[in-house]
């Protein structure tokens, strides 16, 4: 039996998606934040990003569920505050999605062993 998996192209955004049960709302989110080592704010990735606040926070509070985007909070001087962003470190991330595919693999490997 030849198997050819060559029909198959996942991109780095196909493999977040999968992944982590990421929309592709959030993976271009996570994607324009990725590589920032500084704390950005939701104006910041909105603008970045090109996309509105109201989606951008409902991304990152999304982000911040799934383990990919850590949050932190700034108090203002003259009262309240502000949460800013930014990811996790990119070898966890790629550590996640590699246990992941290895986990994906032996699910495979044992449904092929039943049938």
């Amino acid at each position: 039996m030849n198997l050819n998996l060559s029909c198959i192209d996942l991109s780095v955004k196909d493999l977040l998606q999968c992944s982590f049960g990421l929309s592709k709302q959030e993976v271009s989110i996570f994607i324009n934040l990725l590589g920032r080592k500084d704390w950005v704010t939701v104006a910041e990735i909105s603008k970045i990003a090109k996309r509105d606040r109201s989606v951008v926070q409902r991304a990152l509070t999304s982000l911040v569920d799934k383990t990919l985007v850590e949050r932190d909070q700034k108090n203002k001087l003259g009262g309240g505050y502000e949460f800013l962003y930014r990811t996790k470190d990119k070898k966890m991330i790629k550590n996640a999605i590699l246990e992941k595919s290895r986990a994906f693999s032996l699910m495979v490997q044992g449904q092929i062993r039943q049938w």
